[in-house]
């Protein structure tokens, strides 16, 4: 056929394809498209074409295969890097992902995809290429005010707190009158606790628009910790149920709990807290909130521990010095002695990060539980062990780290064997609080949901894993007699000079007058990782000791659950 002639058929073709599909005869329609890519297979637009078809009538894999064609053949064709968008944005968050990172790569210049890319990093809490595409986003177009805030949130999340407030200023200069501006400024300084600064740009968001959500929730934030119950009551009970913004409604009804639980109104503070927390079981992503996931894992640690399972162990020999572990049940006291403690100048807590959890699963196997792959290491295989270990503390604390790092994460004590197994002779600070109150108040908490978090959405689960968490640490103080110190929340709060004094013995270290510093320490901090960074920024306070006593009626059907522990502990005699 001559060149004429085959442009001529793929015409005639073309003409086809639309006749097929404004006839709905789609299948008919894409194969035809299909001939004509076949026909000029070096021309990107007939590969985009048939990608389009596809897309829209037939299946996303095989609009993804063209598409890949065509962006072989064009790389910087924006027409079917904007289809592939197209395509991607409405799939799985991994799909979504790889056509913004596609969009960015074939558009290097092009500083709106560099940031929406820098956006998708931050989604999946991947800080480091999110910083890095972030500024190259703003290296190429400055005016990018929303980038510029992401940045903001980027760096104040990897405790850059001074260089984030830079960014959020560069923001508002940028755009002064715009909402999102100060609703983020208002958004982050309520989180580093500057509480003046937070309800000034609250202000100014609501200035913007008075119909803000984000901006009235974080002035009612701040109108609580500052002691004004009844105009942060008023504030919330204003807000409509469907929330259109950032802070979603499950936190407003943990906040409206919050509130009435200071003014006494117990029942009606369980409500909202009752509610807030089926709102966050509900909204949290699918698989993200397995529960039973997390008690069978620690299950498995409390039927394990036991003296003949440890006789099983190599031995291992002791490090020195020996790490330090700060464990306990969430809300039991754990942040605050975490700033009295940080507040050394030879010591450095890091705040609940993962570098236990991520040396567990270096050890996770299909058909073999935690317990058990324990037991059978080598002496080689815990030096591996210790190596990850040691490098990701390192990275964590950083360059400039005093001679002692406290690994501070409170469920690390249903790892009690894994630390044990790995350093023989490690240090461990055990907080204690009261078992109601301590159950009640990871109730009573807005966490982030995963598998260990889901399990406190009601009093139920939350007394069952407390039960079964200090099992694990009964049985492994038995097997194992860990070199430990016991800090019960009660009695920190009643005398910090003498339980610090003897917290800091037990490390080793001299006393230095600072410790008693620690309110001033956590406010200067900046971010602190821990859902209680409202309450170590306060004065310490009393009225959360023996809140159980309220709610007795919730708790009294799993008081059995608790009796031991609170016998154990010697909780009794206080009542």
């Amino acid at each position: 056929m001559s060149s004429t002639g085959h442009v001529e058929e793929t015409m005639r073709l073309l003409a086809l394809a639309g006749r097929l599909t404004q006839a709905g005869e789609h299948a008919s329609a894409i194969e035809t498209y299909r001939t004509i890519a076949g026909r000029h297979p070096a021309a990107p637009a007939g590969w985009r074409q048939l990608a389009a078809a596809s897309a829209q009538y037939g299946t996303r894999p095989a609009a993804a295969v063209a598409l890949k064609r065509a962006l072989t053949l064009a790389p910087e064709d924006g027409a079917t890097t904007r289809l592939l968008l197209f395509i991607d944005l409405a799939g799985t968050p991994a799909a979504r992902h790889r056509a913004l990172a596609m969009a960015a790569l074939t558009n290097p210049a092009e500083a709106r995809a560099m940031g929406q890319l820098a956006s998708s990093y931050q989604l999946q809490d991947r800080t480091g290429p999110a910083e890095r595409c972030a500024r190259q986003a703003l290296a190429a177009d400055p005016s990018l005010v929303e980038v510029r805030m992401n940045l903001a949130v980027i760096l104040r999340n990897n405790g850059q707190v001074a260089a984030s407030r830079a960014e959020l200023r560069r923001a508002a200069i940028l755009q002064p009158a715009a909402l999102l501006t100060w609703r983020r400024i208002a958004i982050a300084e309520e989180l580093l606790s500057n509480l003046a600064g937070a309800e000034a740009a609250a202000r100014r968001a609501l200035a913007v628009d008075r119909r803000d959500h984000d901006a009235a929730i974080v002035l009612a934030f701040v109108h609580r910790r500052t002691g004004r119950i009844e105009a942060a009551l008023q504030g919330l009970a204003a807000l409509p149920d469907r929330l259109l913004g950032e802070i979603k409604r499950d936190v407003v009804e943990f906040e409206l709990g919050a509130l009435h639980d200071r003014l006494g109104e117990t029942d009606a503070a369980f409500a909202h807290f009752t509610r807030g927390n089926a709102l966050a079981l509900a909204r949290a992503a699918p698989g993200t909130a397995n529960a039973a996931a997390y008690v069978a894992e620690v299950r498995a640690h409390a039927q394990a521990l036991a003296a003949s399972y440890v006789r099983r162990w190599r031995p291992a020999r002791p490090v020195d010095p020996p790490p330090v572990f700060m464990v306990g049940f969430p809300r039991s006291g754990t942040t605050l002695l975490d700033q009295v403690l940080d507040a050394h100048p030879e010591v450095r807590v890091l705040e609940e990060l993962p570098i236990l959890s991520a040396v567990a699963n270096r050890l996770a196997r299909p058909h073999a539980t935690l317990p058990e792959r324990l037991a059978d290491l080598t002496e080689p295989q815990i030096g591996e062990l210790r190596a990850t270990y040691s490098a990701l503390r390192e990275r964590y604390a950083g360059p400039d780290a005093p001679a002692m790092v406290i690994d501070k994460m409170p469920l690390n004590i249903a790892l009690t064997g894994l630390i044990l197994r790995m350093y023989p002779n490690a240090r461990i600070v055990l907080s204690l609080r009261h078992p109601c109150d301590v159950c009640l108040s990871c109730f009573m908490q807005p966490f982030r949901l995963n598998p260990s978090m889901a399990n406190f959405v009601d009093l139920d689960s939350a007394t069952r894993l407390y039960a079964l968490v200090m099992r694990v640490w009964l049985r492994a103080r038995h097997a194992l007699s860990p070199d430990h110190v016991a800090v019960r929340y009660e009695d920190l709060i009643e005398d910090v000079e003498g339980h610090a004094r003897r917290t800091v013995a037990f490390l080793g270290l001299e006393w230095d007058d600072r410790v008693l510093g620690h309110l001033e320490h956590a406010r200067s901090r900046g971010l602190i990782r821990t859902p209680s960074f409202r309450q170590v920024t306060e004065p310490i306070y009393k009225r959360a000791r023996g809140r159980w006593h309220r709610y007795r009626a919730h708790l009294e059907p799993f008081m059995d659950r608790l009796d031991p522990f609170i016998d154990e502990f010697g909780y009794r005699e206080e009542g």
